[in-house]
């Protein structure tokens, strides 16, 4: 199910308890009555819930649905037709090769984390048409029945399989959380706990009662840490759905989504004249692939059959991917990542360098990885070969780091200052909603 935008979350400020609606992706809750500023952390996934209707005094039973968003790609084998012509002797030739080709989709979909073939698949619109809440914010609410991975992961798997690629589907910038929709069971029926109707469980509603009495409860709560800087205790700024926040004070960056701050490595493409400046998030990628020599950035013009004239500076540059630390359309993406990547990686950076216009982290280092097989096979001259080789091919991140470029404003785009690259703001601020 594709739905194209962010839900909405009641939340109660943990100081003050005045009400504030945050979007799914926010991550800093801000508030406007006591100042509060705190990041909302978890160790794995968010868990949110459908309030019931109000007036039921029976116990409410919460159904968990995986609820899966992100950018999608696919790479497939296709045949293309090549003909050769020779005019002096009045003759062609049509032959067929074999070439790849990236696919790819938004991906927006929810399902049942239950092995239940009676219970509601989807849950339809109605996380969009209502508001949700964090899971554990009232502890009263009812029973939350535990959520199965293993179901999340049989329906990725089945998913690839049909899309008929010759390597796995590959998903950027995946967003996983699980959402919980209320029942309760009367007269020996099971009612949907918003409509106050009987679900249609085909008669075997005693079945299914007995099923949510036994099932294992899940026990969960957001985390809300302070914004302050580890290291010089000052305030932490940052936009509402950043993953990383940096120190103005003592130029630091800090990752504080899993319920801890660790530290970022970053550093600036600096700009000298910094007026009207915007610095774009980028990750810079080392990574070892086994069996593929892509050591230095000399390996990667070999590769990528780059036009460029050898230098003995190439073979001692290390060479990196690199990925949009946030989020764009997948085919948006997909050519940042290739542009950056065949770039020669920039010599002048500077490490902790005092940035003040910073677009927001929101997409972590481990999505930005997976784009580093998309960027290989997207610049690789030889398609052929890759294609043999995408099977055994193995991906292991050995040093990361943030990597902020500078962009001028213009009219309706971002314009890179050193590259020249346009990045269209348009769908730069589309890439909240995705």
């Amino acid at each position: 199910m594709v739905n194209g935008s962010n839900f909405q979350i009641e939340q109660q400020c943990p100081q003050c308890g005045a009400p504030i609606i945050l979007d799914e992706a926010d991550r800093i809750l801000s508030c406007k009555f006591c100042r509060t500023r705190v990041y909302l952390a978890a160790e794995d996934i968010f868990r949110f819930y459908i309030p019931p209707a109000e007036g039921l005094s029976e116990t409410i039973y919460f159904i968990p649905y995986w609820r899966i968003k992100g950018l999608s790609y696919t790479i497939k084998e296709k045949d293309m037709n090549r003909e050769r012509q020779n005019s002096l002797f009045s003759y062609s030739i049509s032959s067929t090769i074999r070439t790849i080709d990236i696919s790819n989709k938004y991906f927006d979909i929810n399902f049942l984390s239950l092995d239940s073939k009676l219970l509601p698949h989807s849950l339809g619109l109605r996380p969009q048409a209502m508001k949700l809440k964090f899971m554990g914010s009232n502890e009263s609410e009812g029973k939350f029945l535990k959520f199965s991975p293993t179901l999340r992961d049989n329906f990725i798997n089945d998913y690839q399989t049909r899309t008929g690629g010759i390597h796995k589907e590959i998903f950027i910038g995946e967003t996983a959380s699980v959402i919980y929709s209320p029942v309760y069971c009367a007269n020996n029926r099971v009612y949907d706990a918003l409509l106050k109707k009987p679900l249609d469980l085909q008669k075997r509603d005693v079945e299914i009662e007995q099923t949510l009495i036994s099932a294992t409860d899940e026990k969960w709560h957001v985390e809300f840490l302070p914004l302050l800087c580890p290291d010089c205790g000052a305030d932490l700024p940052g936009e509402k759905d950043a993953l990383i926040v940096f120190c103005d004070n003592c130029h630091t960056a800090w990752n504080p989504s899993n319920k801890n701050f660790i530290r970022v490595k970053y550093c600036a493409w600096r700009e000298t004249k910094d007026d009207n400046i915007t610095y774009l998030p980028f990750w810079q990628l080392k990574v070892k692939i086994a069996g593929f020599p892509l050591e230095t950035y000399a390996d990667l013009i070999k590769v990528a059959n780059l036009p460029k004239a050898p230098a003995e500076v190439w073979t001692k540059t290390p060479f990196y991917f690199f990925a949009p630390a946030f989020k764009l359309n997948p085919a948006l993406f997909l050519r940042w990542c290739r542009q950056l990547t065949s770039a020669p990686p920039p010599n002048d950076l500077i490490a902790d360098f005092p940035v003040k216009k910073i677009h927001p982290v929101t997409l972590p280092v481990n999505e930005a990885l997976e784009s580093s097989l998309l960027t290989l096979v997207s610049l690789t001259a030889d398609k052929r070969n890759i294609a043999e080789l995408l099977p055994s091919l193995n991906f292991t991140l050995e040093d990361s780091s943030l990597v902020l470029h500078p962009f001028k404003v213009s009219t309706g785009e971002l314009v890179h200052t050193k590259l020249g690259f346009p990045m269209d703001m348009n769908a730069l601020n589309m890439g909240t909603y995705l």
